[in-house]
């Protein structure tokens, strides 16, 4: 009898620009800036109202972060100066990953509280 070729035992190899994108995405606090701008501009005060418990030094650290990956840009010139930010191209592609992810957590909420 032959020997059976079972895979299951070991983990599949995990492409490298997945790994990228999941650790751009997951890194703390990144896909609640995300989430809130899926509906157009927002000032850096709005996504601080927005995101229970995120500081001033990380959300400008976030920012920057997807900015350099090309998620979000800064438009236009509000009050004092301050920039709004809206998604790219590339960040508004995400945003059936963050819905689907709303969803997963909806529905687990109990087990994820």
């Amino acid at each position: 009898m032959a020997m059976q070729d079972d895979r299951r035992d070991c983990p599949p190899q995990v492409c490298p620009r997945y790994q990228r994108a999941a650790e751009i995405v997951g890194r703390r606090w990144s896909a609640a800036v995300i989430r809130v701008a899926l509906d157009g501009p927002v000032r850096f005060t709005e996504i601080r109202g927005a995101v229970p418990g995120l500081s001033a030094r990380l959300l400008v650290e976030r920012l920057r972060e997807l900015e350099r990956e090309g998620i979000v840009e800064r438009v236009g010139e509000g009050p004092a100066g301050h920039p709004a930010y809206r998604l790219t191209q590339k960040g508004r592609a995400l945003a059936m990953v963050v819905r689907e992810l709303q969803t997963w957590a909806d529905a687990w909420e109990r087990e994820l509280a």
